[in-house]
């Protein structure tokens, strides 16, 4: 019997004590899908408010492009020579915030390759509703920078760069074909301003280069000295391009018309 009486009180410890258990664990999953609850409806309100704070001068959408080309030396371009060495180059696309077709400005970088210095005016362009291409000349040629040797590239190679560039943007739906506009620093300046030339663009010149946009006349029209790129809308069915320049003698606005 007090074997009995003293099992008794045993038995009904552990069923009090399972019974705290579950109950805790139960309280513990309220508590978990509460908190997963709090976490969701969190991370929806900040989604929105981030959605909502998103600057103007963050694409809407960046895409990249491979962009057919060649290199060759000076000589070779001049003379019209196309037996060079088959390259694939890279473009960036940014697509500005709007919609519909938009203008596009083309970056060409300089002797420095693509640097810190092209991300201010991405950012400067896509804040105005200016989408903007960046040309990568030099990662698929295996080049680095020709800061220290000019001679690993010709000059001349970043004008077939850009023309190949043009038939890529001519073709996209969200990029206005009457604004697309050229801006190049340093040795891109150089090419944003030979790029211009009708020589460059004869049949003898250009036949490694045998697309459209290349086939066009292009000519020279006087333009005022200025520090910031300069752009206008171009006549339809054509290409306008621009650069910025501190050149002091021959500033010029090069336009595709055609």
């Amino acid at each position: 019997m007090e074997r009995h009486v003293s099992a008794a009180p045993s038995a009904l410890a552990g069923r009090a004590s399972l019974s705290q258990t579950q109950a805790s664990h139960r309280a513990d999953r309220r508590a978990h899908r509460v908190m997963a609850a709090v976490a969701v409806l969190i991370g929806f309100t900040c989604g929105s408010a981030h959605a909502q704070g998103i600057t103007k001068d963050v694409p809407a959408r960046i895409e990249m492009y491979p962009i057919p080309s060649l290199t060759l030396s000076d000589r070779q371009f001049l003379s019209g020579d196309d037996n060079g060495k088959p390259v694939t180059v890279v473009g960036e696309l940014r697509v500005a915030q709007g919609s519909g077709r938009l203008p596009v400005v083309v970056l060409m970088h300089g002797s420095g390759g693509v640097g810190a210095n092209i991300a201010p005016w991405t950012r400067t362009f896509n804040a105005m509703g200016i989408s903007t291409f960046v040309i990568d000349g030099f990662t698929g040629r295996g080049i680095t920078a020709t800061s220290t040797n000019q001679a690993l590239l010709g000059r001349l190679n970043f004008i077939l760069d850009i023309y190949h560039s043009l038939d890529v943007l001519a073709k996209h739906p969200r990029v206005d074909p009457d604004r697309i506009v050229l801006m190049g620093f340093s040795r891109g300046g150089q090419a944003a301003l030979y790029a211009s030339l009708e020589r460059f663009t004869s049949a003898g010149t250009i036949r490694a280069c045998s697309s459209p946009p290349t086939s066009r006349s292009i000519r020279t029209a006087p333009r005022p000295i200025s520090a910031t790129p300069m752009w206008s809308r171009g006549r339809s069915g054509s290409f306008t391009a621009a650069r910025t320049t501190t050149i002091r003698s021959g500033p010029a606005r090069p336009m595709w018309s055609g």
